[in-house]
């Protein structure tokens, strides 16, 4: 019995010790863990960052807390590498955790996380997988919020795949959740982020520039450096697309801003990307000694980024370095290298981008075949991601999301309207039943005159009611006026985008010169015209401005003649506005003349001065290049094949009259009549 007694002792004893240690091991650990997260809530370093979640997970580990180790695994993840490779592993090993403890909140957000990672490494079907899986998952719980994400990044990845029509029905879908939260800060800045993709890639670059713009400014009070470096060069690489947007310095301003971003991030890749920007961005202003500078700090880091589509990137602006200075042989070389990058990750606008260079050095070089086949592969291209039916579908999206919104907004304005009609009722009947109490209470004269004085009153009240009611009538008719004007100049624009698309079809269907030459030059006149609708789409103003348009004009017709060295000087005021009607003739006499400006331009290059001036009852408008001018003996009137027959008609439309001089060049003055400009 006594031996009994003291076997259950001892056990007793050797239990409590063993409790004892237990619960001084879990004591440690978590005042371990505590220690761990004041240093983090300190620190800055992302390396520094990735020791001590990689700490932190181990104790979570010993201690068997799966939620707070899969919470770890999505920080690791957060902070890995920008390849997407180790971010996937880590959001595995959280979704795993999440599925175990059947935690739905958290396989909402390791599904949208994994999502994110494949869309890095270019896996756009397991992106697809992985996103629709965290879009259920979010509706099964009513998160509104990782509903938006999920579909944000659906776009994002239908967009990579040049699929915009699904890329702006998922926008708009989260779109439209996004506009009911009340605090939905963050879900605009992903909103913002797909529209300025989806803007770019339909080559609105001045209004993706504007997205990205609003972004930014949204991001300066977190500090966040990565990021403002990531949108900072995005921003350069919209601004390197949008010609004319703004200057060279503007640019590099930017970049330089970027560069100071990564280097305080400690952000390599950021950093890389923002010299790839600021190569391009040299080479585009022609300091080439520049560009090579900065493609070779790039070179330096590739090894440490290890990115295909970046690589394919940086190989696209290496090739563009030596193309620009003069060595045809190794800018093919790197734009081959680009193109098969571009293939096998599935980028179809970049291998466009990539095969319309290709074609014209292989021609350069009389290797016919490759130049074929890279024109063969660009027209292939081009035709798949720019159709008739993509971009009516497209507009039609934006249409509709518009059209969803305004009804949204009319049915809050009418439920307004009832509220305030409910009211006036109440306080009318108020009125009513305080004045019989005073014609019971009062004198006869005072009941007259209390009688008087409510009807007028009553009557006043109507009539400012009846006056307010219509003047918002008026206004909301007005409001609905300038939205369907605006729409009718952007559609428009759109209507003569697609016919010059269909001119450059039928060019491609012929082979004879002169018949190119003709539907050339129809759609240079359909592209002046488009300019104008252009510029009245993006401004409040039906009179269009002389000096931006005709500097837009002059960019265009450079693009088409870029082998002939130009340059071109205003001296035009750039107050001087004038109305649609007389501006559309003057655009296509400007188009004619700039246009065999370039065609007769010397050797030397092309030299031009267009100008406008006031004269006392008219205006007058004057181009001089430096060619050899109008042959002696050349008639106008009986050469009605030539664009200069077309210059002395649209003269007369616009009221005016034109004069022909050779002076080093030849000199054309046009005098027209023009009422309604205006000096701001």
């Amino acid at each position: 019995m006594k031996t009994h007694r003291a076997i259950g002792f001892f056990l007793f004893c050797l239990l409590s010790f063993a409790y004892v240690s237990v619960a001084n091991g879990q004591d440690r650990l978590a005042d371990k863990m505590d220690s761990l997260q004041s240093i983090v809530d300190r620190t800055k370093a992302q390396d520094s960052l990735k020791l001590l979640y990689a700490e932190q997970l181990s104790i979570a580990q010993q201690q068997g807390d799966l939620k707070k180790e899969a919470l770890l695994e999505l920080k690791l993840g957060a902070n890995s590498d920008y390849t997407g490779v180790e971010m996937e592993r880590h959001y595995a090993k959280a979704l795993a955790i999440y599925t175990q403890i059947n935690d739905t909140l958290g396989m909402t957000r390791a599904n949208y996380e994994i999502a994110n990672a494949k869309q890095l490494q270019n896996d756009y079907d397991s992106t697809r997988i992985y996103a629709e899986r965290s879009v259920a998952l979010a509706e099964q719980q009513s998160d509104t919020v990782g509903i938006i994400k999920g579909r944000l990044l659906l776009s994002s990845m239908y967009s990579h795949l040049a699929l915009y029509t699904q890329s702006l029905q998922e926008l708009n879908k989260g779109r439209m959740l996004a506009e009911r939260m009340e605090d939905n800060q963050a879900m605009v800045q992903d909103i913002l982020n797909k529209e300025s993709f989806a803007l770019y890639s339909l080559e609105e670059y001045d209004k993706s520039a504007e997205k990205i713009s609003q972004i930014i400014e949204m991001l300066k009070p977190s500090g966040n450096a990565r990021r403002l470096n990531v949108w900072s060069n995005n921003l350069a690489s919209v601004y390197s697309l949008c010609q004319g947007c703004v200057s060279f310095e503007r640019r590099k301003s930017i970049l330089r801003e970027a560069i100071a971003y990564a280097e305080e991030a400690n952000f390599a890749y950021g950093k890389a990307y923002s010299y790839k920007h600021m190569a391009d961005t040299y080479r585009d202003e022609g300091i080439l000694d520049s560009t090579r500078y900065y493609l070779d700090q790039i070179e330096r880091l590739l090894p440490e980024i290890d990115k295909k589509d970046f690589t394919g990137l940086v190989s696209s602006s290496q090739a563009a370095y030596w193309s620009k200075a003069g060595d045809n042989k190794r800018a093919i070389l790197y734009f081959e290298k680009a193109f098969n990058i571009w293939k096998e990750i599935g980028s179809k606008s970049d291998q466009m981008y990539v095969a319309s260079h290709l074609q014209k050095h292989y021609r350069a070089e009389q290797d016919f075949r490759n130049a074929y086949k890279y024109l063969n592969e660009y027209v292939s291209l081009k035709d798949s991601l720019f159709s008739q039916e993509n971009v009516e579908k497209v507009k039609e999206l934006q249409l509709s999301y518009e059209f969803q919104k305004q009804q949204i907004a009319d049915s809050l304005k009418n439920e307004e309207r009832l509220n305030l009609l409910k009211v006036s009722y109440e306080y009318e009947a108020s009125i009513e039943k305080r004045s019989r109490i005073i014609l019971i209470i009062s004198m006869l004269a005072v009941a007259i005159i209390a009688v008087l004085i409510f009807t007028n009153y009553k009557k006043q009240k109507r009539l400012a009611g009846l006056l307010q009611i219509r003047t918002n009538e008026v206004t909301d008719e007005l409001k609905q006026k300038e939205l369907l004007l605006t729409e009718i100049h952007h559609r428009v624009k759109n209507n003569f985008q697609i016919l010059s698309s269909l001119l450059e079809l039928q060019a491609k269907g012929t082979s004879d010169p002169n018949t190119k030459s003709l539907i050339s030059e129809g759609k240079s006149r359909v592209k002046s015209m488009a300019l104008i609708h252009n510029q009245l789409y993006n401004t409040d103003s039906l009179k269009v401005s002389v000096l931006s348009y005709l500097q837009n004009l002059f960019a265009e017709i450079q693009r088409s003649f870029e082998n002939i060295s130009s340059d071109a000087k205003f001296a035009i005021d750039s107050d001087i506005e004038i109305d649609v009607d007389t501006m559309v003739p003057l655009g296509l006499i400007a188009n004619e003349l700039i246009t065999n400006s370039f065609k007769y331009a010397s050797a030397s290059g092309l030299q031009l001065t267009i100008s406008l001036s006031r004269m006392e009852d008219s205006l007058l408008l004057t181009v001089k290049d430096n060619g050899p001018g109008i042959p002696d003996g050349f008639d106008i009137q009986r050469a009605k094949s030539t664009g200069l027959w077309l210059v002395s008609r649209l003269a007369l439309q616009i009221h005016g009259r034109y004069e022909y001089a050779y002076d080093a060049g030849a000199v054309f003055k046009i005098y027209f009549n023009q009422s309604q400009y205006i000096n701001s």
